[in-house]
């Protein structure tokens, strides 16, 4: 436990941009060894700058085995997948904890030097199970929509749990794409509901929503870039329309968002002298303008090559462990999906087959997941799913 409060004091400590962003979440996490509550200590994210202390009182409160201590220490043990699986106990209010995770393990990671701390440590070393409601960053219930005589979602119970990276798979047409529109509140479900960190959609006023979209940012297909517009003035648009800040905070902000996702030198350049793949990076850094919570990738790897997937892949990991929060990305690239995914949803004909962390999916022994997953021409799904 000892290394492991030295190597959490060493990050909240330093200079790290990703460490700032920890001003979101203003709690106290105790974190205990089993059996042992003498060797503990508290993080103190309500401070400026963040702390570690002595044991205190805290509001959350988490039980590791002195092997998970050590693996916590370097970034190699995801307790978000610990929280979810089981396998880490804990007290109060944690999903609030699960959103900023990420960053502090990103950050552990790249102290005891791993090159890619984030994709390094996914689900290290645990299991997946169900998981507790209090735990999920979206949830629906029963959620149905038809476009005339097509019914794409059928009933509908899907839960995103806090603080991962969720993948939703499944077959062209089967409601991913749909499911996405119903949580940003563009569609309204025919039956069922929604709920955003347990507050329902649908009992929320019109400025409720909006002032919710603001802590969501939207990855597009293609990128969605306004064609008139540099890239700069795409990134920031979002910032011109809901917030207070100059220009010269502005610029600040967009160059920060572009380096971030490799696009900086491109910054005066038209949409249509972009490649796909830099259209796609240049969406990314839009949708995490505003710092929001909460990220949806439609089909971010529609139209890229392989070479290109992999590396939009790597991105998308790096900026869940700098920024935190729940990314949601809808694919049916089975490889990106296993490159990425901390959790994953397998979706078919509008319902959940199948959830769970994505060691678990991927050696699972259902047949429609095994052949999905291999990409195999025999098995349940046929053309006419």
């Amino acid at each position: 436990m000892a290394a492991l409060r030295d190597a959490v004091a060493r990050v909240l400590t330093s200079d790290r941009a990703s460490i700032r962003r920890l001003v979101h979440v203003p709690t106290t996490v105790a974190y205990r060894v089993e059996g042992d509550p003498s060797r503990s200590f508290t993080i103190r994210l309500d401070r400026r700058p963040c702390e570690v202390t002595d044991l205190e009182p805290s509001e959350i409160e988490l039980t590791l085995s002195a092997a998970q201590a050590a693996q916590a220490a370097t970034g190699e043990l995801s307790l978000v997948a610990g929280v979810l699986s089981g396998a880490i106990a804990y007290r109060g209010p944690v999903r609030q904890y699960l959103e900023v995770e990420p960053i502090i393990r990103g950050a552990l990671a790249e102290d005891a030097g791993y090159d890619d701390g984030a994709e390094h440590t996914r689900g290290a070393g645990v299991v997946g199970s169900r998981v507790d409601t209090g735990l999920l960053a979206i949830e629906t219930r029963g959620l149905h929509k038809a476009f005339g005589s097509n019914a794409v979602l059928r009933g509908l119970d899907i839960g995103i749990p806090e603080g991962t990276i969720t993948v939703v798979l499944g077959p062209s047409g089967t409601g991913k794409s749909v499911l996405l529109s119903h949580v940003i509140g563009v569609l309204q479900p025919d039956a069922g509901e929604v709920l955003i960190r347990g507050r329902s959609l649908k009992h929320m006023s019109r400025s409720d929503v909006l002032g919710l979209r603001r802590g969501i940012g939207v990855m597009f297909q293609d990128g969605a870039l306004f064609s008139a517009m540099s890239v700069y003035d795409n990134v920031a648009f979002p910032l011109r329309q809901h917030t207070d800040l100059d220009e010269g905070e502005i610029r600040d902000v967009v160059e920060d968002r572009l380096d971030s996702v490799g696009m900086l030198y491109a910054i005066d350049r038209m949409p249509g002298e972009l490649s796909g793949g830099m259209r796609k990076r240049a969406g990314l850094a839009r949708a995490l303008v505003l710092n929001p919570s909460l990220i949806l990738c439609d089909e971010p790897d529609s139209g890229l090559d392989p070479v290109r997937t992999a590396l939009l892949g790597d991105v998308l990991v790096e900026q869940h462990a700098a920024y935190g929060g729940t990314m949601i990305v809808v694919t049916h690239n089975i490889a990106l999906a296993k490159r990425i995914a901390d959790y994953m949803c397998v979706l078919w004909r509008g319902q959940l087959l199948a959830a769970g962390m994505a060691q678990e999916l991927i050696a699972s022994e259902e047949p429609f997941i095994q052949q999905f997953l291999a990409g195999a021409s025999q098995g349940p799904l046929g053309m006419d799913a």
